[in-house]
């Protein structure tokens, strides 16, 4: 039964990055500097492409932690404690995103300044947000988190040692401008294929070829920072890795050039689902590298029974989940105007 439960927080995780991801994406774009009679038209394109399945997209990240605190409270735990400072960031940044968004949104007369602000706000929390999810992904395995979190806290250990410490450092900083890079690369992608305005189609394709270089760059920082602070490098398949992300790169560009959205919103979507397959088999079973050593999902699951519970309602929630998240999906994004 634990490998059902692993499954869906592998697929779960995949699903948020590839359209979570997308959204947070979005916001980042409006940080760039944009003519102004394409600004107002960025903004709704943007509002038009996320209002239907922003919030649906949320439901990938709540499985995961749903998953985490029935089926393997150890980690939940010790996650929930050791990355307290960065979880509450993240926290911070989804809600004042979320509010801004709906605001900026469904806001019936919004006067300029308040548009203003909801934008600013909005798109700020976006790369805020982005970042602190990639500080979370590059701490999990960097070995600086407690071996025993509740033990450390009633020993007396320091604030810093016990709530800053783990996630400080180049790593996790690089992987969070890795992460927010690859969110902004699969935005660019996406939102081509969103309209047919000439000037903001033409616009997206210069991102979305900007940023593709961009997610490889930081990509081979965060690959070179993870070797040099935690030796798991050489654990990733880097050969295959490497084919496939370049093979993808290049199918990418091609659909960019030839206005394929399809083939564009594929490859892209396929480079950024071999890092992060990359990234989970390389680490195999190992949940978190604590500084007492690896702490496996099969150490740490819960009884059987609590097992198989969790397994039957995943099971049977996603005979509802799936359906009506592709019939949503079918309505807002896939039906011909």
């Amino acid at each position: 039964m634990i490998e059902i439960l692993l499954f869906f927080i592998a697929a779960s995780l995949l699903l948020y990055v590839l359209l979570g991801g997308s959204d947070y994406g979005a916001g980042i774009l409006e940080l760039l500097p944009v003519e102004k009679k394409l600004r107002d038209r960025q903004t709704e394109l943007v509002g038009h492409a996320m209002g239907p399945v922003w919030e649906a997209n949320h439901i990938w990240i709540i499985l995961v932690v749903v998953i985490l605190f029935n089926g393997f409270p150890k980690i939940f735990t010790t996650l929930t404690i050791a990355l307290h400072v960065p979880l509450l960031a993240l926290l911070v940044g989804i809600v004042i995103r979320g509010t801004m968004f709906a605001f900026r949104h469904y806001d019936a007369m919004p006067d300029e300044k308040s548009r203003r602000v909801y934008t600013a706000l909005f798109a700020g929390s976006s790369l805020w947000t982005a970042f602190w999810l990639g500080v979370i992904a590059a701490t999990l395995h960097r070995g600086t988190i407690p071996a025993d979190v509740i033990a450390a806290a009633f020993a007396g250990a320091s604030p810093r040692e016990l709530y800053f410490a783990p996630w400080i450092g180049i790593y996790p900083a690089v992987c969070g401008i890795f992460v927010a890079c690859t969110f902004a690369f699969l935005a660019s992608t996406y939102l081509i294929g969103e309209t047919k305005d000439a000037d903001l189609k033409n616009l997206f394709k210069r991102r979305a070829r900007i940023f593709n270089w961009l997610f490889l760059i930081a990509g081979v920082l965060t690959f070179s920072a993870s070797a040099f602070e935690t030796k798991a490098i050489a654990a990733l398949p880097l050969g295959t890795l490497i084919a496939g992300v370049t093979g993808c790169f290049l199918a990418c560009r091609i659909g960019i050039e030839k206005n394929n959205t399809l083939i564009t919103r594929l490859f892209a979507g396929g480079q950024v689902t071999l890092i992060l397959f990359a990234w989970i088999s390389g680490h195999g079973t190992t949940a978190v590298t604590t500084t007492g050593g690896a702490v496996d999902f099969y150490a740490v699951v819960a009884p059987p029974a609590t097992q198989l519970q969790l397994v039957s309602a995943l099971l049977a929630g996603s005979c509802l989940i799936f359906p009506a998240f592709f019939f949503m999906m079918r309505v807002f994004k896939l039906r011909k105007e």
